[in-house]
This record gives C-alpha cells, structure tokens and sequence, in this order.
C-alpha cells in the first residue's frame, strides 16, 4: 500500500478563503479604530490576539511534549500543531500597533516631556524600570519572535524531511530539539506574560504567571485537536487512525490540564490573599466587584467545576460526541479567561487599585465591554484559522515514514 496519504477535503479552501476574508474585514475596522483613537480598540485587540497568540504557542508545547514522549495521541496531532506553531510569525507581528501605543496602554510607558516615565519617583512602578522600558520592551519582543518562529519552522522542516525520506536521523533530531525547546518555551513565556498581561498593572507581580499562561495555550490547543480530529473522522486516513483508545487518551489528556489549571490558578490566589498586602491583591480586587465578579465565578464553575465533573467519567471520555461537545466548549472558555485577565487590568474597577496609577493611559478611559472585545477575538480567530488550513493542507494529514506510527498497522488493528 502507497505511504502517501490523502491532503483534506478540499472544501477546507472555501473555509480558509472565509476565515481570511472575515479576519480581513474585522482587523480593517480595528485599525480604523486605532487609527481614529477610539480607547476600545486596545483592550479587544490584545485579547484577540492574545487567543491566537496562545494557539500558536501550544502547538509549539504539544510539539516538544510529543517528541519527547512518544504517545500515540501525539501522532494524531502533529501536523495539527505543527501547523499552528507556523501562525505564530505572522501573529507575532501583528503585535506591533501595541508596540507602537505602549504608552497608551501599559501606565509604565506613559512619558513626560523629557522622555522619562512619568513613575520614575514611584517606590514601587519606579523600581521596575530598568527592565520596564520601551527599549527592552521591543528587544523582548523580537527575541520571542525569533525563537518561537524559528522552533516551528525546524519542527516543521525536520518533519517534512522524515515523511520524504523516512530516515530516523530526522525524528531523532526533533527530540533532541524539544527538550531544551519546552524549558526555554516556559522561560520565554514567562517574559512574555510579564510584558504583554502582567504589566497592565505593573506594580502587581507574580512568578508563576508564566505557568498559567501556558496551561491556557496546552487547553487550547488540546482543545482545537479534540474538535478538529472529531471533524476530520468523517475521511480516512484519521477516520481509521482516530482509534477509541487514543480518544481516551486525548480525554484524559484534557482532564489533567483542566486539573492544572485550577491548581495553578487558586495557588496564586490563596498565596497572595493570605498576607492582604495592597500591591500584591489588587489584581484579585479587581475581579471581585461588580460584573467581573460575576465572571469569576462563572470562570471557576465553566473552566473547571463542570467540566471535572464531565471529563472524570471514563464513559465521556470514551464518547466521541460528548468529549466534541466538552473540548468546544471549553475553547470557547478561553475567550472568557483571556478578557477576565486583561479588561479589569486595563479598567480597573476598585479605587484602591487605581489609585496606584495616577498617569491613566488611553486605555484606562474606555469601557469594561465594547463591541471592539467581540471584533477582535473574531477577527484574530478567524486569522490563526485561515492561516493554520493554509498550513494545514500543504502536508499529509498524519505523519508518512514514521515506523512508530504506520496507517497500514492503523488499518490492520481496525479490520482485526
């Protein structure tokens, strides 16, 4: 039997060719909103890319946990995330009308006259400026470009290499690069929640935000899989391939993160709530009045209280409809995630927070919902979407040459 495997459907052209139209559209009316100034336009834009953003990253995380351990779930998501970690260049970049608003929305880059922060006298804003600074900011930026990029296009390369030539050397070389790979993605990622969330409020900190960032990009990832496989189990090859055992697995897979997030998540609230110091809990002060505490809330029992109670069961997990239906809804809680982490930073509700920032940036005038919130996460939805079948249809749907995973082995196992 051939090793060449069937590309998709090509009806998966006329959705790329939507989703970029649709992307195309929404992010025209955001430029024309920053643009013209409109103080909305910051806070939905950063949340929508935000959730591309984090796309892209955990394609790059399910890359470099796979390599390194060899499930047999991870052979169904391979090229699924290997085509989401090749958005992230272009989505990087599309970060740039932030970098050139800094001072509009982040209160540390606000400048006077003369080019020095304003929250250079500030006991505690102040003594962050060294690494706070638009100089640094940029370079930041750039190295985290450069790094991601290039980590997706050598997965990429190698991968392509091996379905060609089915040579070993190239599958040892993808592990030999997602070891160091994962532990520069957490350190990277680390800088990055610090630059682009963490310092909407710059007098707050926390070393474990990082961590929850990349809990957020595994469940969206995990998350776009399930439904994206589920989908495709329509047509061979992935019809045969997506076996129940590795439903299950995948299921278990997301149960686990939907575990991990909660514990990350309550960890740092119960460590910063416990000692009540003013820099330290304002972050949660701000989600615990008005329709942000409502969301929190909401956040607990969506993201992890419903869906515990669903993912426990062995039957869901082995229920292909069902784990589509928990997987999708979940994706969608992302959305709400990345909004509760940057509209009451940007809006600061509680006086005692805001009070902490006397320089307001643009930002900071806007209103807690807009039709902008919901403009950019379609708009940038849309784009990783049509950027990621571009990718997507160029190779195999499941990986060719691998002795570790055959489609011929895949089909004997079905038929026996």
């Amino acid at each position: 039997m051939s090793t060449e495997l069937p590309h998709l459907p090509t009806k998966l052209k006329e959705m790329q060719s939507l989703s970029l139209l649709i992307a195309g559209v929404g992010l025209s009316i955001m430029f024309l909103a920053w643009i013209f100034g409109v103080a909305n336009f910051y806070q939905g834009y950063l949340v929508g890319w935000l959730l591309a953003m984090g796309f892209g990253a955990g394609g790059i995380l399910i890359l470099c946990i796979h390599h390194l351990a060899h499930g047999g779930w991870g052979f169904l998501l391979r090229r699924i995330a290997e085509a989401s970690a090749l958005t992230l260049l272009p989505i990087m970049l599309l970060y740039l009308p932030i970098l050139f608003s800094l001072d509009r929305v982040y209160p540390w880059a606000i400048r006077d006259a003369n080019g020095v922060s304003v929250y250079a006298n500030d006991p505690v804003v102040g003594a962050k400026l060294h690494y706070l600074n638009h100089g640094f900011f940029w370079l930041r930026w750039i190295i985290i470009t450069a790094i991601w990029s290039g980590a997706a296009m050598l997965f990429s390369k190698f991968s392509k290499l091996q379905d060609e030539t089915g040579d070993m050397k190239w599958r040892r070389k993808m592990r030999f690069i997602a070891g160091p790979m994962a532990l520069i993605y957490i350190l990277t990622l680390t800088v990055g929640a610090v630059d682009w969330v963490m310092s909407l409020e710059p007098a707050w900190f926390s070393s474990i935000f990082g961590v929850m960032l990349a809990a957020g990009h595994m469940l969206s990832m995990l998350t776009f899989g399930i439904v994206f496989l589920t989908w495709l189990s329509k047509w061979e090859p992935v019809k045969t391939a997506f076996t129940a055992k590795r439903q299950h697995d995948l299921g278990k897979l997301l149960f686990a993160f939907v575990v991990f997030w909660t514990y990350i998540e309550l960890s740092q609230f119960i460590i910063y709530w416990h000692p009540n110091l003013s820099e330290e809990i304002t972050w949660y002060m701000n989600r615990q009045v008005g329709g942000f505490n409502g969301l929190s809330w909401f956040l607990f029992m969506a993201q992890f209280a419903i869906p515990f109670l669903v993912l426990i069961s062995r039957s869901t997990k082995q229920n292909r409809k069902a784990l589509f239906y928990v997987a999708f809804f979940l994706m969608g809680m992302r959305i709400i995630d990345l909004y509760w982490m940057i509209a009451p930073s940007i809006n600061m509700p509680v006086p005692e927070a805001r009070a902490l920032y006397p320089a307001e940036t643009k930002a900071m005038s806007g209103s807690a919902f807009h039709l902008l919130d919901i403009v950019g996460v379609v708009s940038f939805a849309a784009l990783w979407f049509g950027l990621f079948l571009k990718n997507f249809r160029s190779r195999p749907i499941l990986p060719v040459n691998d002795p570790y995973f055959s489609i011929n082995a895949e089909i004997k196992d079905a038929e026996a």
